[in-house]
């Protein structure tokens, strides 16, 4: 059995269309739909992500605004900077951008951020509301994830209710921005949820809940953690992790750095190249899966879309308030 592929940029274009014509016919009602990024400091990773947000803010039309202060700025000017982003009308989410400097609490400023604005689900009110399964604004990631399977679902000729309600799910990873809340979108749509994570590897137990999954989402930032030996036949896998990985020449081992020899055969890896994988084996457990998620072009190309989607409900609502 090959694993049918879904095709995150395939999807993610399908959507574009979609909130392309909303986010219209929200600018002809009046409204002025935007995002803006908060930036302390000069983290690469949350750079990397700012640079994402404003070229796809751009494309689709929708405003955008930059807000980066330096690494010395206080916690209380932080804090300041959000509120400035909650009364700005041209900002309807506002979308902190960490890590956040030592002396930067992230509870100070997500608990600052305009429940109204707050579009990637960080402030604990509307963590709330997704675990009381109301949800304003359902976070991008995991909401990624959601849509790529409901829509495959839709495409096989399935029912998404039926086919959602006692499935039996496992996550792997349990963070606060994936692994938690995912977890209560598939409660919330009465699937038989387990979340696994590093303490249920340590335990030498991950296998025992990976392998009886009838959707895997695997979230765990560990490159290729997932094999065909702990994937159930027939399984729908959906890998959230992105890992840039050295692979050694001699052996084909993958290494998270050029700086130290080869883990597995001790060549050196100066000269290696380096490419991007998922948490799941690909090559491998696709000959054991029913449908799979490609790193990249999976989960990652579709995420930006949620966020756009809940940009453009929180604008609606401003509009309407």
């Amino acid at each position: 059995m090959s694993a049918k592929i879904i095709d995150g940029k395939a999807i993610a274009a399908e959507l574009r269309e979609e909130l392309s014509r909303e986010l219209e016919g929200l600018k002809a009602a009046g409204a002025r739909p935007g995002i803006a990024t908060l930036m302390v400091g000069e983290d690469f990773g949350a750079g990397m992500y700012r640079s994402a947000v404003e070229k796809f803010c751009g494309e689709m039309g929708l405003g955008y605004r930059n807000e980066s202060l330096s690494a010395d700025t206080g916690e209380e000017a932080v804090v300041a900077a959000v509120r400035s982003l909650n009364e700005d009308p041209g900002v309807s989410g506002i979308l902190p951008l960490r890590p956040f400097p030592a002396h930067v609490s992230d509870s100070a400023v997500i608990n600052s951020i305009s429940v109204d604005k707050d579009v990637d689900c960080f402030h604990p009110f509307n963590m709330g509301r997704l675990t009381l399964g109301e949800p304003t604004f359902p976070p991008a990631t995991p909401s990624a994830c959601i849509e790529l399977l409901e829509r495959h679902l839709r495409a096989e000729g399935k029912d998404v209710t039926d086919a959602l309600e006692g499935a039996e799910v496992c996550v792997v990873g349990h963070s606060n921005i994936v692994g938690k809340p995912l977890a209560l979108l598939f409660l919330n749509r009465n699937a038989t949820t387990t979340v696994a994570h590093v303490y249920t590897s340590n335990r030498g137990n991950l296998a025992k809940h990976t392998s009886v999954a009838d959707i895997l989402v695997v979230a765990a930032g560990v490159p290729q953690l997932i094999g065909p030996d702990v994937v159930k036949e027939g399984a729908v896998i959906l890998d959230v992790g992105i890992n840039r990985v050295v692979v050694c020449p001699e052996c084909g081992a993958l290494n998270r750095s050029k700086k130290n020899p080869c883990r597995k055969c001790g060549a050196d890896l100066a000269e290696a190249e380096t490419k991007t994988v998922g948490d799941v084996d690909y090559e491998r457990v696709s000959g054991k899966a029913s449908a799979i998620t490609p790193v990249p072009g999976g989960v990652g190309a579709v995420t930006n879309m949620m966020l756009a989607r809940n940009t453009l409900r929180a604008a609606r609502a401003q509009l309407e308030g």
